[in-house]
């Protein structure tokens, strides 16, 4: 089945989530039921009985039993939701009033099957009302309260006057029989009619002051995300700009050394230092294009099933080379591991975290690249006898344009983006990128990627 990508709003997203979390109480109030009737009737010896036939307390557990049905039915619903990335505030609304049809209808109907307006359980049905004013509009709770007190006086009313079959509640030695008062059953549902109101009023006031919160959230959040779009454009433009020119200079610079005749050591040396400078400039721009790159929103990604194995493995042997050079022994051992990815991103993220290895470790140190690989998850961890990382520099190691006091030491330049790229690569495919420190120096850097499923970012961006 074709995922159904749906952008919801701040709102939006914490209904569903109050849908979701109203679908496991019920669970807990159910078993709750089911254990005060356990408990007053083998305990407490509480009967309940029709006039003329034996106690049973068969048909209150089976108003708990269908409870249970339906809220496994509706659990499932907010689930395949969830799978798909949420519901709407429209498809919310839906699902919350057929859940609380479904629990006024049956606490009501255990209300009838445990003594009616003599049972002080009554007061259960109050509790829909509860939810009803967080998760449906004013009106529609408003409207939820009238079909409640409909329903209570329904039901009193309809036992008072015999409609109903009164179930006497019975306890040892004593049995209740105040149904029949009409001035006992107004006083209840008068009661329970001004508290349901009260309830109402008061908790949809509340909702209504977070309902805005949540709205100025919204708006807040809309903006910051314009401010985002508007700095990607910006870096993507002027990166873009900034690249012809500077290739070009260099590309002069490398000319002038190797064409023009007369040019002391001096001279030589000076256009060295500034092609050195030259690329280093180039090496930021370049990394500043991917970083836009990747937060920008809309961005196209190739997704395909790719071998992770093999990425890692091709990346080493890239770097071979280059660690032979700096005195750095490089190690690999991985395993089959295939999931639905960029292969360029999967290959940027390896080549960052092998290169900054080999980097900032010292002649004779080693780097030890290995890829695991589950069920559920694959497992890339990039370990290396380097310099390590401080305590002070723990906190902002993967912030933008950050290097560590012991980086800026070892290597001068450096755009401080590299592990900023790589965590958002790993972010976007909905995995966890961390680091520790190893005694004695050195560091190692673990990325777990989720397997078997579309990257949920990416599959999002497409579908934009």
């Amino acid at each position: 089945m074709e995922r159904q990508d749906v952008t919801l709003s701040i709102t939006e997203r914490e209904l569903f989530y109050r849908l979701g979390w109203f679908t496991q109480v019920r669970w807990a109030m159910g078993a709750l039921a089911l254990l005060v009737l356990l408990v007053g009737w083998y305990v407490l010896g509480v009967r309940f009985r029709l006039a003329g036939q034996e106690p049973t307390m068969a048909p209150a557990v089976e108003v708990v039993l269908a409870v249970f049905l339906y809220n496994a039915l509706f659990t499932f619903l907010v689930h395949v939701l969830s799978a798909r990335g949420g519901g709407t505030r429209r498809l919310t609304v839906q699902l919350a009033m057929a859940q609380l049809g479904c629990d006024m209808i049956a606490a009501c109907v255990l209300s009838h099957w445990t003594g009616g307006v003599e049972n002080f359980f009554i007061i259960l049905v109050l509790l829909p009302l509860v939810i009803a004013t967080e998760l449906l509009p004013v009106r529609l709770a408003y409207a939820t309260a009238v079909v409640a007190v409909l329903m209570i006086h329904g039901l009193a009313w309809g036992e008072q006057q015999g409609y109903l079959q009164h179930v006497y509640v019975e306890w040892p030695g004593k049995t209740a029989s105040q149904y029949a008062d009409p001035w006992y059953v107004l006083e209840v549902t008068g009661a329970l009619t001004v508290t349901i109101f009260a309830i109402v009023l008061v908790a949809s006031s509340i909702s209504k002051r977070l309902r805005n919160r949540e709205a100025d959230l919204q708006e807040a959040f809309l903006f910051l995300r314009q401010a985002e779009e508007a700095k990607s454009f910006f870096m993507r433009k002027v990166t873009h700009e900034m690249r012809a020119p500077l290739s070009a200079i260099y590309t002069i610079l490398g000319t002038i050394e190797h064409t023009c005749e007369g040019l002391g050591d001096e001279q030589r040396e000076m256009i060295a230092r500034a092609q050195k400078r030259m690329r280093g400039l180039m090496d930021l721009v370049d990394d500043l294009r991917k970083y836009s790159r990747l937060r920008s929103g809309g961005t196209p990604f190739r997704l395909r099933v790719v071998s992770l194995e093999d990425v890692v493995v091709e990346t080493v042997k890239l770097f071979r080379p280059r660690a032979a050079a700096a005195g750095v022994s490089l190690g690999c051992q991985t395993v089959p591991a295939v999931l639905e990815a960029d292969e360029e991103m999967l290959s940027e993220m390896a080549t960052n975290l092998v290169s900054n290895a080999i980097q900032y470790t010292p002649q004779g140190g080693s780097v030890e690249v290995r890829l695991t690989a589950g069920q559920q998850e694959a497992v890339l961890t990039v370990s290396d006898t380097g310099i390590g990382i401080s305590p002070e520099a723990s906190d902002g190691i993967f912030e933008e344009f950050y290097r560590s006091p012991e980086a800026r030491r070892l290597l001068p330049e450096g755009s401080g983006l590299g592990l900023a790229i790589t965590r958002r690569i790993v972010e976007l495919y909905g995995g966890s990128m961390n680091f520790r420190a190893c005694e004695g120096g050195g560091t190692v850097f673990t990325v777990r990627l989720p397997l078997n499923r579309k990257p949920p970012d990416l599959a999002q961006r497409q579908a934009d």
